[in-house]
């Protein structure tokens, strides 16, 4: 039985941990041809892992020309890549907001239109990484709310524009909730710190705010990553795909 990216080639950033991480394993599980790009490249990483920030359009354009002239093609793009800020709006700076913009709604934008005419040319996807933040709102969280609402919104405009003009590009978005990752990690135990959650079991006071009574994995991500960038999802683009274990359904 064929594998559901065979052939296909795909990149993927913030891939060196957490979601993206996890996309890019399933994908090669799927048969894919893997990019990965981080800010940091992986020990022993080949040339499938590229060093790429974001928020750079010239590491956007190196990252073109490396696929370019070893594949001649992109299937499929997922921007995933992303920055978090909590913090309350008296103490956010402007460079604080400009960071997060620069790294969570400019990296999306040099993404989808560096690599375009790359896509263009056949079938292909691309996958926007937002949160359940872009769709509710959270407390202390003014600018990562703000920034991955933004990505939700290019996300549908890219779709319907590319669509208009008879590009074969879908584009969608994905909406996770509570995944255990790196950067979650992180939030938590300073959470636990703080006393805002049980010091000796926080990841369970975090189970409990969601209606799965758990946390999501990054493979939970991946699978649905994997059903948007296949062929399956042929007639899927401009949709909001929520995996966050019923959190915003409430």
């Amino acid at each position: 039985m064929a594998r559901r990216l065979e052939g296909k080639v795909a990149l993927v950033t913030g891939a060196a941990r957490g979601i993206g991480a996890g996309i890019a394993a399933a994908f090669r599980e799927e048969g894919a041809a893997v990019y990965g790009g981080d800010l940091g490249v992986p020990d022993g990483a080949d040339d499938h892992f590229l060093h790429l920030d974001v928020r750079r359009e010239d590491h956007w354009q190196a990252a073109e020309r490396h696929i370019r002239e070893r594949e001649g093609r992109l299937d499929i793009l997922v921007n995933n890549a992303g920055v978090e800020l909590v913090r309350p709006l008296p103490e956010i700076s402007l460079a604080d907001w400009r960071h997060v913009m620069a790294v969570n709604v400019e990296g999306v934008f040099l993404g989808c239109r560096v690599l375009h005419g790359l896509m263009a040319a056949s079938a292909s996807s691309i996958i926007n990484i937002s949160s359940i933040a872009g769709i509710v709102g959270y407390p202390d969280q003014a600018a990562y709310n703000t920034s991955k609402g933004a990505v939700r919104h290019l996300t549908k405009s890219l779709a319907i524009e590319f669509a208009a003009h008879g590009q074969p590009i879908r584009v969608n978005s994905i909406h996770p909730g509570c995944i255990r990752t790196p950067m979650l990690e992180e939030a938590v135990d300073g959470w636990a710190r703080q006393g805002l959650l049980d010091r000796d079991d926080p990841w369970k006071d975090v189970g409990a705010m969601c209606p799965m009574n758990r946390v999501g994995s990054p493979r939970d991500i991946a699978m649905g990553a994997v059903y948007l960038a296949s062929d399956e999802a042929g007639f899927v683009t401009g949709i909001e795909l929520v995996i966050d274990g019923g959190w915003v359904a409430r």
